[in-house]
């Protein structure tokens, strides 16, 4: 009976004792199946299921009979090979040659029987091939097939025993099917934990780390273990948003990488900045969107791509890409949706990294920015107290070290005590050295040069340069900057140089400003030990006064043409050959201004040094153009007291002009009330709170603000303008002061100040003042309040727009006014560039800019000298014309015109003059 049962099973046993499938259809079929499904868990490219014939022989079941499956089954009854998983290029054991595709080699085999013969030996052989483009199967799916396998072996051993063969029949078809199943959905269920394990440690990543490369190769590598790429990379824009450069690469050839720019025109990269849209591209090779340039500078191969948008802000700030799937052929829409968490997390992680680096470098620039005024004044005390140029050589050159970072500092000064000789101070942070050198041995250097030229040099390469003189060598190392010393006279003598800074970092051009500023104010020191030494030679007060009056004439500002919407008129004269007044006045960058009076208490010299010492902190401190003038005020105070040793003190009236919104800002430090003048005649006092400065340690100062209309003046003076006696002892008064300037308001606001002046003499009766006369008029008028003009070249059009730009966003427009404005412009400025001025036969074309705001409204004026400009030749432009190649262009006047509420076209004297104006309600 049990010999029945045997003959029934689909196993056969062998005279050895070994075991084979039964032949027939029914086994062929149960193996098809088990085939089929197990090449479409592992992605096989081909595959075969082996027995052997009852006689010994190999037998294909199922499959394909290919030369290198044959092997491999004919190795494993042979030999009584294992199971295999082979990477592509390995070397099989039953050949010497490298495999060109991975395989998978199963044994199916029964466990549990009596006879070991038939225990350990294999009835069948499943033989799977991969694909040529891929390196090796996954070893989870070999784990999957070797289950199965198990399974399988179970059930034919439950017929092989039994003897039944047709409980296995019926039902392996499907079990086979759900083995696999089962174990794809475990598979699947073990990636999901995975990937939820993977999404919730970046999110953690993002919360702990404040070092954004860290951050981006931590996602990266998640991100390549996810979706199992040989490469993954973040691409970010740079500064003109006209290339991506790689920032983050995680592959075999990051290095060559990370070396290159892609341009935003080209590449898949490009086209996912540009269309702000994830792609797949799973045939890399034969796409003309690869930007193949990456490939052939890395010696890489990229088969297939995955990119996704970093979007930060609702704006593209770069890339994120998986490359070449490892142990499949291609990226899924599945793999897209999960990838797109990852650009999220990837944007969100480079957004928040950059906030709180902008905010470090913010609250970097300020401590610099503390820094630097701390220095300043330091130096403008060191100014005032050292004894002689040693002394003050000796403080600066530490003072230059410690500020500009430097390794190594130098000041070189001709020599006062012998011709013909440089002297040379040497500073590295520990060591000082001060020689005498001639200038016969260091003419050829290029320290000598930039001083006998007057050339100041900023080098930015940190590579040392090869120069032939040792005292270059020595002084210009790394990055390095000279900046030339001249007397008031401009006559160069001597430079102070900075080098290799010690965090090897390249000087900027803020640092270079620094420097220059701080050679003003050391050129001030020794003016003075200059202007002083001679006067002690010469022992005569009128030398004294004199030298005393080129110090104070040195440090109020020369002459200025202001193109804005107010005529300035000052006139200063001293009481006698010293002033104790001064005053200042400053154009900003962005065309708001600023304007100083100041009265210092006491004369002669030591006045004067006081009045240098406070003009110089004032000064730098007007020029933060974020501070308000009471805070300018308040820090000018702090530091003027530190160094007011004589009970000395100063009087400061500090306005600000914003002429895109017509206000006046203003505070007073103990000064006397300001005038207002309106342009119906009436006036106002302006008036603030706080002491003068250099009283007390610490003050407080409030001041005010005023909209100034066409036609309104404002006067800014000192006591001396109306505090003049006549001989009966009567004041002139401010009254009289006023009306004297209403009467002569029709008149240039300079001839005004020349006239008051006269009347005040005739008033007086002295040709000379009894105290200082101050008085600077500020005469507001209807004219345009910016003013600039322009090269006409493409590279200015982006530097036009900032200034269009700096001009409206004080006066808070809506965001489509301001757009509107700014596209005309943009527009406007560039037909004048690229038709205006074509083929122009000019060697430097230029136009003008001029801006005028109301109340309600902007104008603006270009004027240039191109070719004509005709409207009416002009046509309405038209899609379908242009598309049609009939005619080009329209489109940018039609542009114009369109956003701006009037557009005029005028000719004068050969100049083109445009006319765009937009009404803001």
């Amino acid at each position: 009976m049990s010999q029945v049962k045997k003959q029934e099973t689909l196993l056969r046993s062998r005279p050895d004792g070994s075991l084979v499938l039964e032949e027939g259809e029914g086994v062929s079929a149960i193996f098809e199946s088990f085939l089929r499904e197990s090449i479409g868990l592992t992605h096989a490219e081909s595959g075969a299921v082996f027995s052997r014939f009852h006689s010994g022989g190999l037998r294909l079941v199922s499959g394909s009979s290919d030369k290198d499956l044959v092997e491999a089954a004919d190795w494993v009854f042979s030999h009584d090979g294992k199971d295999l998983l082979l990477d592509r290029g390995k070397s099989p054991p039953w050949a010497k040659s490298s495999s060109p595709a991975p395989l998978i080699v199963c044994k199916l085999k029964l466990n549990g029987l009596g006879d070991p013969a038939q225990k350990e030996s294999a009835y069948a052989v499943l033989v799977l091939r991969g694909k040529r483009t891929l390196d090796k199967f996954a070893k989870t799916d070999f784990e999957l097939l070797r289950t199965t396998c198990r399974t399988i072996g179970r059930l034919l051993r439950e017929s092989y025993v039994s003897g039944d063969s047709s409980l296995v029949t019926l039902s392996l078809l499907a079990t086979t099917q759900l083995v696999l199943e089962a174990a794809q959905a475990k598979r699947q269920s073990e990636r999901f934990d995975f990937l939820l394990t993977e999404v919730i440690r970046v999110s953690g990543l993002i919360n702990s780390s404040l070092d954004l490369s860290q951050l981006l190769e931590a996602i990266m590598l998640s991100s390549k273990t996810v979706f199992r790429t040989e490469a993954c990379s973040v691409l970010l824009l740079d500064e003109t948003k006209e290339h991506l450069y790689f920032h983050t690469v995680l592959g075999e050839k990051s290095e060559a990488v990370t070396k290159m720019k892609v341009p935003v025109a080209k590449g898949v990269a490009g086209l996912v900045v540009r269309e702000s849209k994830p792609m797949i591209i799973n045939d890399a090779q034969n796409d003309d969107r690869v930007y193949k340039e990456v490939d052939r500078v890395s010696q890489f191969t990229t088969r297939n791509i995955m990119a996704a948008p970093l979007v930060a802000n609702d704006e593209v700030i770069g890339v994120i890409e998986a490359i070449n799937t490892v142990d499949r052929e291609a990226f899924t829409n599945e793999d897209l949706e999960l990838f797109l968490s990852f650009s999220g997390t990837s944007a969100l992680a480079i957004q928040k990294t950059g906030l709180l680096q902008n905010l470090e470098l913010a609250n970097r620039d300020l401590r610099k920015k503390v820094s630097e005024l701390e220095s300043l004044f330091e130096l403008s005390h060191a100014v005032t107290q050292s004894r002689n140029r040693l002394g003050l050589v000796r403080k600066t050159i530490r003072m230059v070290h410690h500020e500009l970072d430097a390794t190594i500092s130098g000041i070189f000064l001709y020599s006062l005590s012998r011709e013909g000789s440089i002297s040379c101070a040497f500073f590295d942070g520990v060591h000082e050295r001060i020689d005498r050198i001639p200038e016969a041995e260091i003419e050829t250097s290029q320290i000598f040069a930039s001083i006998r030229e007057g050339l100041p040099i900023l080098k930015r390469d940190i590579l040392n340069q090869p120069f032939p003189h040792s005292l270059d060598r020595t002084y210009l190392k790394g990055s390095y900057i000279i900046v030339p010393l001249f007397l008031s006279s401009g006559e160069p003598y001597g430079a102070v140089t900075v080098a290799d800074r010690k965090d090897k970092l390249s000087y900027r051009d803020s640092d270079f400003r620094l420097l220059q500023t701080m050679a003003s104010q050391v050129t001030k020191g020794f003016e003075a030990f200059r202007l002083r030494n001679e006067m002690l030679a010469k022992k005569a007060i009128q030398q004294e006064i004199d030298i005393t009056r080129k110090i104070q004439q040195n440090i109020l500002p020369s002459e200025k043409v202001f193109l804005s919407n107010f005529d300035l008129g000052i006139l200063s004269y001293p009481a006698k050959d010293v002033s104790g007044d001064f005053y200042d006045y400053y154009q900003y960058s962005d065309g708001q201004y600023s304007f100083l009076v100041a009265d210092v208490s006491g004369k002669s010299l030591p006045a004067a040094l006081f009045m240098a010492m406070s003009s110089s902190i004032i000064r730098t401190l007007a020029r933060n153009h974020d501070l308000t003038p009471e805070e300018i005020l308040r820090q000018g105070n702090e530091l003027i007291f530190e160094d007011s040793h004589f009970g000395m003190f100063v009087t400061a009236f500090f306005i600000h002009y914003n002429p895109s919104i017509f206000t006046v800002e203003y505070a007073s430090a103990g000064h006397n009330d300001q005038v207002w003048i309106k342009e119906d005649g009436s006036y106002e006092l302006i008036k603030g709170q706080g002491p003068p400065l250099g009283v007390i340690p610490t003050a407080k100062y409030k001041g005010g603000n005023f909209r100034v209309r066409p036609g309104d003046i404002v006067v800014l003076y000192t006591d001396g303008a109306v505090e003049e006696k006549d001989p009966q002892g009567a004041e002139f008064g401010l009254e009289r002061m006023i009306e004297e300037i209403k009467i002569r308001r029709h008149l240039p606001s300079r001839q005004i100040v020349q006239e008051l002046y006269s009347i005040i003499r005739t008033f007086s009766g002295s040709k000379e003042p009894f105290d200082d006369f101050t008085v600077l008029l500020l005469k507001f008028n209807d004219d345009f309040q910016f003013y600039r003009t322009f090269d006409a070249n493409t590279s200015q059009i982006p530097v036009f727009r900032e200034f269009i730009y700096d001009t409206i966003k004080v006066r808070n427009l809506d965001e489509a006014f301001r757009d509107d404005i700014l596209l005309a412009c943009d527009e406007a400025g560039t037909n004048i560039v690229m038709h205006g001025y074509k083929d122009t036969l000019l060697r430097n074309p230029k136009f003008d800019c001029k801006i005028r705001f109301t109340e309600d409204s902007i104008t603006i004026v270009l004027t240039d000298s191109g070719a004509g400009f005709n409207r009416s030749t002009v046509q309405n432009p038209s899609i379908e014309e242009n598309l049609s190649g009939k005619r080009k262009g329209g489109f940018g006047v039609y542009l114009i015109e369109k956003l701006m509420d009037s557009v005029d076209y005028n000719t004068e004297e050969g100049r083109n003059i445009l006319t765009l104006k937009k009404n803001f309600r």
